[in-house]
């Protein structure tokens, strides 16, 4: 069994329809804040966590009670308090910088319905509260049992359609094995370097169109905040925030079916990705290697490949992978040295590339195969096929 996300672009809607879409939206975002707000309020008055189940039944019934969010599905609004619980217990848990926020009608995105609330007639969705059509780009057929429908609008106005789907008897992706173990090595001049000496560059979407993203974010700093020439200066730089995410992500998932291809066991150092952008900033968010990292092991876990993540403080760089003499320091200024200990001539990413390999083979007995994704799970809803 497997769960699955396809993911549909909704042909241009006319007026009337948008403004439609926009009047779902913006009574979804009164419902999250409504409910937000209650729970806050009663942590406020009683000094205790309003829990989930009792919310979404407060929800209930002040739902029955207004006739405005009727246009809103029941489940729906279940989903929209599981979103507020989820904030919190990854906001206690530390993955979150901060708890749930209000938010306006222009920054609430997506409206989830489950099992009900919507039908499919051929490449429509068919929004059964507001009687609307929604004709979608069907670029593949749906393939499953329907689970649940997204509707999000992104950034630059357009409206697409995620359909999460469960298929009982879903084929099987484990790829033929290969016999080789790899390490690799994050770079600022190589995106990776692997112990066999490849070297694989980044696109770098970002850097290449550097100039353009400037002259966009000037135009928008010159319009009047609200305004309509505000309004289309953000719609074309959101145009080209999303070609820089397209090109990016299909680089990473590139590189990734390539690398599963030729490696059973995957070797790599876990970074501080935090830490890194404050010295080296936008280039660190370019590279975007945590997200490349996520699509690693969603590959691995479909393909039953091995990934092997070793300890951040294993000194790879400034270890000699031939005798194992360490040197007291490595500036970054030095791509290639030479060990004082044993005269080999050493290229920096290669040389860390070798030693992560050789540390996580040495621990591949505690090594941990990442599981593959649940149902619900965030890892789950990764690929949109």
């Amino acid at each position: 069994m497997s769960v699955l996300a396809y993911k549909y672009k909704v042909y241009k809607q006319n007026d009337n329809h948008v403004r439609r879409l926009e009047k779902y939206l913006r009574t979804a975002s009164q419902i999250y804040n409504h409910a937000l707000d209650v729970r806050r309020r009663y942590y406020h008055l009683f000094h205790k966590t309003l829990d989930l189940y009792r919310l979404q039944s407060h929800m209930a019934k002040v739902r029955k009670s207004r006739h405005e969010w009727k246009i809103i599905n029941s489940q729906s609004v279940q989903q929209i308090c599981e979103r507020i619980d989820e904030g919190y217990v990854k906001f206690f848990k530390r993955e979150n910088k901060r708890p749930p926020q209000f938010r306006g009608a222009r920054k609430y995105k997506s409206v989830t319905m489950k099992s009900s609330g919507y039908t499919f007639n051929g490449n429509e969705l068919i929004i059964n509260a507001l009687k609307l059509r929604l004709k979608f780009h069907m670029s593949r057929p749906i393939d499953g049992k329907v689970q649940q429908v997204c509707v999000k609008r992104d950034a630059q106005g357009d409206f697409w359609i995620i359909v999460s789907v469960r298929k009982e008897n879903a084929p099987s992706r484990v790829k033929p094995k290969t016999g080789k173990t790899a390490g690799f090595d994050f770079g600022l001049i190589h995106f990776l370097t692997d112990s066999e000496g490849r070297k694989f560059n980044s696109p770098l979407p970002l850097f290449n169109q550097l100039k353009e993203y400037r002259k966009l974010c000037r135009a928008i700093s010159r319009k009047k905040k609200g305004s309509n020439g505000y309004r289309k200066a953000r719609i074309v730089k959101a145009k080209l925030d999303r070609r820089i995410a397209n090109l990016r992500r299909e680089y990473h998932w590139q590189l990734a079916n390539e690398l599963t291809s030729l490696y059973d066991v995957l070797c790599f150092e876990t970074l501080n990705m935090n830490e890194m952008k404050k010295m080296w900033g936008r280039k660190i968010s370019d590279l975007s290697f945590y997200a490349f990292m996520k699509i690693v092991e969603h590959k691995c876990a479909v393909t039953g490949k091995l990934l092997v993540r070793i300890n951040q403080w294993e000194a790879t760089s400034k270890t000699c992978s031939s005798c194992g003499h360490k040197v007291t320091s490595m500036p970054l200024k030095f791509r290639k040295w030479t060990c004082p200990c044993c005269g080999i001539v050493h290229d920096r990413d290669v040389n860390a590339a070798v030693n992560i390999l050789r540390v996580g083979t040495s621990t591949l007995g505690r090594g941990t195969v990442i599981p593959a994704p649940q149902v619900g799970s965030a890892d789950a809803r990764i690929p949109f096929l």
